[in-house]
């Protein structure tokens, strides 16, 4: 901001001093008309002059009339104007040195970025040598461990014909040791069947005999028993008869006893049921109204408490259960049925029911009259 305010400084007072030598040098002019030479005179061969040259030539002769005119005024003011150009001048050199320096760090920065174009250049193909290096290493390493790996499966491959063909050998040694035991076992089974046999015939013997002592002791044994039951059992059928005389008895008279009571309990009921009917509907008209509105309420807390806790699946998307429950005046759940309707929703209802536990119900007696036995229908939304 400060060269740009000196520069236009420079300018005002260049341009005022070229005004000053202007006035100048119109004031100098001689507008009189020339006076004709005598016809006598030589011809001068004339070369046309430069117009800045006669200009520069007419602002001399213009300035040296001035200079004798008021030499002090205009000395100063070419003082000036001298001075404005050199400062100018220096103005010029110092925006040419300032331009040189730009366009030397511009080559110096050009010639940089090169020098680091030319350095990342060597670097990355420095990684991509050392790239294909890895790769190369890499792949002779997985070759020499395909053949680490070949060599071991061969080995191996030898090792277990090997084996087998050693495992072959006792098979058949073992095969052969087979065959000799169980030929000297058959002999011995032989040997020992014949044993057998005849200690078996002598043992058969005396079990027959001893049978036969044993068989005719239990038929007599067997026949005294039934004596014995039959008897026994004429005696008790005969007891039971009189014990069932004497219960009959005593049940009739208590069947009688228990009718003429219960008679009388219904007939006391009876009343208590009407004058209860009668104290209920009273009070169910009072208070219906304003019980009606508490059911709804805890009814749809009921329900949303019961759904939050169900396991809901896809499939039962547009299926429906109807599921009775019964609370305590607590909400603690007395008891819930299996439900109606879809078994996989009546199945996730009845345990969200038992899980949710407690279930919000009205502090109205009246309106919870009306829930303390009802009709949970859910339908999941899925």
């Amino acid at each position: 901001m400060d060269v740009k305010r000196g520069i236009s400084g420079y300018l005002i007072v260049s341009l005022l001093l070229h005004l000053i030598i202007g006035i100048i040098l119109l004031v100098g002019v001689d507008f009189s008309k020339p006076k004709r030479p005598a016809s006598s005179a030589q011809i001068v061969n004339a070369v046309m002059l430069d117009d800045e040259f006669l200009a520069e030539q007419a602002a001399k002769i213009q300035q040296q009339q001035a200079q004798q005119q008021n030499k002090p005024a205009v000395k100063a003011e070419i003082d000036q104007a001298k001075q404005a150009r050199e400062l100018e001048q220096e103005r010029l050199r110092i925006a040419e040195v300032k331009r040189k320096e730009a366009e030397e760090a511009t080559r110096k920065a050009e010639a940089e970025k090169q020098k680091k174009q030319a350095e990342q250049k060597q670097a990355e193909e420095r990684a991509e040598q050392a790239e294909q290096a890895r790769k190369l290493a890499e792949q002779k390493a997985q070759q020499a461990e395909a053949e680490r790996k070949a060599a071991e499966a061969e080995s191996k491959a030898l090792a277990l014909k090997k084996k087998k063909e050693q495992e072959q050998k006792e098979a058949q040694e073992k095969l052969a040791k087979a065959e000799a035991e169980k030929k000297a076992k058959a002999e011995a089974d032989k040997k020992a069947k014949a044993e057998a046999e005849k200690k078996a015939k002598a043992e058969a013997d005396k079990k027959a005999k001893a049978e036969a002592e044993k068989k005719a002791k239990a038929e007599a044994d067997k026949k005294a028993k039934e004596e014995a039951a039959k008897k026994a059992k004429a005696d008790a059928e005969k007891k039971a008869k009189e014990e069932a005389d004497k219960k009959a008895k005593a049940e009739a008279e208590r069947k009688r006893k228990a009718a003429e009571e219960a008679k009388l309990q219904a007939q006391l009921e009876a009343q208590m049921q009407a004058q209860m009917a009668a104290e209920a509907n009273a009070r169910s008209q009072a208070a219906s109204a304003a019980a009606r509105g508490e059911v709804d309420k805890y009814a749809a807390l009921i329900k949303a408490t019961v759904e939050r806790y169900m396991i809901l699946d896809p499939t039962m998307r547009g299926k429906t259960c109807t599921i009775g429950v019964k609370l305590a005046s607590s909400g603690f759940v007395i008891s819930v049925d299996n439900g109606q309707g879809d078994p996989a929703v009546c199945r996730s209802g009845r345990a969200a029911v038992l899980k949710a536990n407690q279930l919000p119900v009205p502090k109205d007696p009246a309106a919870f009259e009306m829930l303390k036995e009802f009709n949970l229908k859910l339908e999941p939304s899925i």
